[in-house]
């Protein structure tokens, strides 16, 4: 049987228990602070705070894959550095140190490929590119990059980063502060009034969950370790286009609001996938529209 440990049990997480089901020769283990009150034979869910102290040398002990996906923060809720270092970098050492001790085979971390490298000359980051985080969230996700290539660099275990852009669809919170295409597809089905921050200029890669979970998937069974990929669409569209495909495809009445423009949102974050696209399963990713129909038509049956 093979162990695999998940870290953060939101939809990511979630979805990737999902799908290592299939498996009927895997176990899995998720940890995170809310666990789902569903159960599985193959999965057990643990229940704790990703701080430092916490005895990760227990969760992860025998599992042959650890997948990190937990963050204390998200991007517009991040803190001052300091907090950061201390709620994400550091218990994420720890982590790290326990895997090492126990003997994980390979650790796969889910880093940001939307703020790690900072403002781009309006071309696709590549994973050559140098970091250059513009706010705290993407400063800790690089401390966290760097301090695991450091600890596997001393040791046997096998890394992969994967620096995925903005996934969107069912099963995301469209209360959070995340998923702007869901959270608008959300707000549209309900006749909530959209806010759009400036003039819906600014150009993000966006990426529909089941191809970011197959790209997960395919980098582990597939790629290359010891390395980072980025994952995404590696198509930008605006803010305003994505509005105006919603416009298109949602029967109901738009209303949107703009506000004023925040000097947290760069102006343009698309990622560069030469590399993933190497490795991919997948014949074709799923079109922006695409997606927006299907997260209108989970909204509409599930009425949430």
């Amino acid at each position: 049987m093979r162990k695999i440990v998940v870290l953060g049990c939101g939809f990511l997480g979630n979805k990737l228990i999902d799908s290592f089901l299939g498996d009927p020769a895997t176990t899995i283990v998720g940890f995170d602070r809310n666990v789902p009150g569903q159960s599985h034979d193959r999965v057990q869910y643990v229940q704790g705070s990703f701080a430092s102290g916490y005895d990760f040398a227990s969760l992860v002990r025998g599992a042959d894959l650890v997948i990190h996906l937990v963050s204390t923060s998200v991007p517009g809720t991040e803190k001052r550095s300091l907090d950061e270092i201390q709620a994400n970098v550091i218990p994420s050492v720890e982590l790290f140190d326990a895997c090492m001790a126990e003997g994980v085979g390979r650790l796969v971390f889910l880093s940001s490929g939307g703020t790690v490298y900072g403002s781009s000359p309006y071309r696709a980051n590549r994973e050559t590119d140098p970091p250059a985080p513009y706010n705290t969230y993407g400063l800790q996700k690089v401390m966290i990059e760097q301090a695991l290539q450091l600890t596997a660099h001393y040791g046997d275990m096998q890394y992969q980063i994967i620096r995925l852009s903005n996934p969107y669809g069912p099963g995301q919170n469209p209360h959070g502060p995340l998923g702007l295409v869901t959270k608008l597809v959300y707000q549209a089905v309900n006749h909530e009034t959209i806010h759009i921050f400036g003039d819906g200029s600014v150009v993000r890669d966006f990426i529909y969950i089941d191809d970011a979970i197959q790209g997960i998937l395919d980098i582990i069974a597939r790629g290359t370790v010891n390395t980072i990929y980025n994952l995404g669409r590696g198509t930008g569209a605006s803010v305003a286009e994505v509005t105006a495909a919603i416009e298109r495809i949602v029967p109901e009445r738009i209303i949107i609001d703009h506000e004023p423009a925040r000097k947290v949102d760069i102006p343009y974050s698309v990622l560069d996938i030469a590399k993933y696209r190497q490795i991919t399963s997948l014949r074709r990713f799923i079109s922006l529209e695409e997606g927006i129909r299907r997260t209108y038509a989970f909204f509409t049956e599930s009425r949430q």
